[in-house]
């Protein structure tokens, strides 16, 4: 290769690389201005997002707002719409004709089209909090709530100023003039649970209770004269009249059960001076006894009525305890029991087992062992709606309960009573337990009881399918039984 063209290839090197460095320039340049048009571009994106997510925050907070102003979009006009008239045929002939919550449009092609409703959020919350809402209602009306619990930390004063409280609330209620189904409230309820203050008790009992056999004052008159005739022949002239002269007329009657009386009012509330002859309510509940042997004759007098006329007394007068009486034994489960209905009575004893096994096991169990039956001691808490059994203010709570629930809290509190004694029973004998039964402790904290009562949680509905499906087998049960005879 000579000089010339070896000069030549020496002065195109620098020129290539020239060009190298200058279109890498040219590029590196480039590079940077897409990536700066590009990095504000994502800025300029985020920053519109941002705009646009702030606007809808703002337009949320205006339509939350009390004050602020809906467009309100009117239905289009009608054309000569009459004016409504009732209808000349049943309702479900008819064809619908009302008009749609949500908007209506009509397609080009003529089909009727639905928008949809929009809902804000405060719509959506307000729908979550009434449902809520009525879900807790339904729960409280079935087993009240832990707010139901005495507390133990409350002072005398303290008590005292919430009876007061409770007693205006009652008070209000009552001045109403409520009907019996008006009182079946979740406010009553509570009411009750807590218990009626004393000075309010008769005229809210006897608002409960109600009037459904329409009691009048001159039907009492005129059974009471009956009832004082009776008396007069049964008990003052019995040495002089042949036993059973009285009852010629009808065998099938029971008034004959008006001597027991006699008998049974003294061993009623022995402690109570009220009820002992000469005092100030032994008259009454002679009056009231007498008078019911002879409303219902084919009742009669059973043992265990003079404890609830007796409570009764100790609350009203002598006319609104003898309504409040003849409705009560009105009921079911009394009704059949005072009726000696054998059959039905072991029924509701048998559903009693049942719960005792489900609620109770281990103290089922161990009265299968020992062989402590219910008969033994739940007739008489029953029969005196445990007016006998317990301190007559326990009862008296008991019985604002029983009233409002019905038998359902009998049965509960039955089972409150075993779930109280539960750890003394299971290392106690049949002596001991049974000596326990049929005379619990005179000293029985009353809101140890009633939280003992509140864990039985039982509904008036379940328990009255048991009983109901209770009687249906042993109706089959005495049928086939009838049927193998023949």
């Amino acid at each position: 290769m000579n000089d010339a063209s070896k000069k030549e290839v020496i002065s195109e090197k620098p020129i290539n690389e020239a060009s190298k460095e200058g279109t890498y320039e040219t590029t590196k340049e480039s590079t940077e201005t897409k990536k700066a048009s590009s990095q504000e571009t994502k800025e300029g994106t985020m920053k519109s997002e941002e705009e646009s997510i702030e606007g809808a925050k703002s337009q949320e907070r205006k339509s939350m707002q009390p004050d602020a102003k809906k467009t309100v979009i009117p239905p289009p006009p009608s054309e000569s719409r009459p004016l409504p008239q009732p209808p000349s045929e049943p309702l479900h002939n008819l064809e619908p004709n009302r008009q749609s919550s949500t908007s209506e449009t009509t397609s080009p092609d003529g089909d009727l089209r639905r928008g949809k409703r929009s809902f804000s959020l405060s719509d959506l919350a307000t729908a979550m909090s009434k449902k809520v809402g009525s879900m807790a209602e339904r729960a409280k009306k079935f087993f009240g709530s832990s707010e139901f619990l005495d507390s133990p930390n409350l002072k005398d004063d303290e008590r005292e100023v919430a009876e007061g409280k409770r007693k205006k609330e009652w008070i209000t209620i009552l001045d109403k003039n409520p009907s019996r189904a008006n009182m079946s409230t979740s406010r009553v309820n509570k009411l009750c649970w807590k218990g009626i203050p004393s000075s309010i008790r008769g005229r809210a009992w006897k608002a409960i209770i109600g009037n459904e056999l329409k009691i009048t004052p001159e039907l009492f008159k005129i059974n009471l004269r009956r009832g004082k005739r009776q008396w007069e022949r049964q008990v003052v002239k019995s040495s002089k009249e042949p036993a059973g002269r009285h009852l010629e007329a009808d065998d099938d009657s029971r008034e004959d059960s008006m001597r027991i009386i006699q008998a049974d009012i003294p061993r009623t509330f022995p402690q109570l001076k009220f009820f002992h002859k000469g005092g100030t309510h032994h008259e009454p509940l002679m009056e009231v006894l007498q008078s019911y042997v002879c409303y219902r004759p084919d009742v009669g007098y059973v043992q265990g009525m003079s404890y609830l006329a007796a409570i009764l007394l100790l609350n009203m007068p002598t006319f609104d305890a003898f309504q409040c009486l003849a409705n009560l034994l009105n009921q079911d489960i009394y009704f059949v029991f005072f009726r000696m209905d054998v059959n039905k009575m072991n029924t509701h004893l048998d559903v009693y087992q049942t719960l005792l096994k489900e609620k109770l096991p281990n103290l089922y169990k161990h009265f299968e062992e020992i062989e402590i039956k219910p008969g033994m001691y739940l007739y008489e808490w029953l029969l005196t709606i445990y007016s006998r059994s317990l301190k007559i203010d326990i009862a008296h709570r008991i019985w604002d309960n029983f009233l409002y629930h019905g038998q359902v809290f009998l049965f509960r509190t039955a089972l409150g009573m075993l779930r109280l004694f539960e750890a003394q029973f299971l290392k106690m004998s049949f002596e001991d337990c049974l000596s326990i039964l049929n005379r619990p402790p005179e000293d029985i904290n009353e809101n140890e009881l009633f939280e003992n009562i509140y864990r039985i949680q039982l509904t008036s509905k379940r328990f009255d399918r048991m009983v109901s499906k209770a009687m249906e087998e042993e109706k089959k049960k005495m049928k086939s039984e009838n049927g193998d005879k023949n």
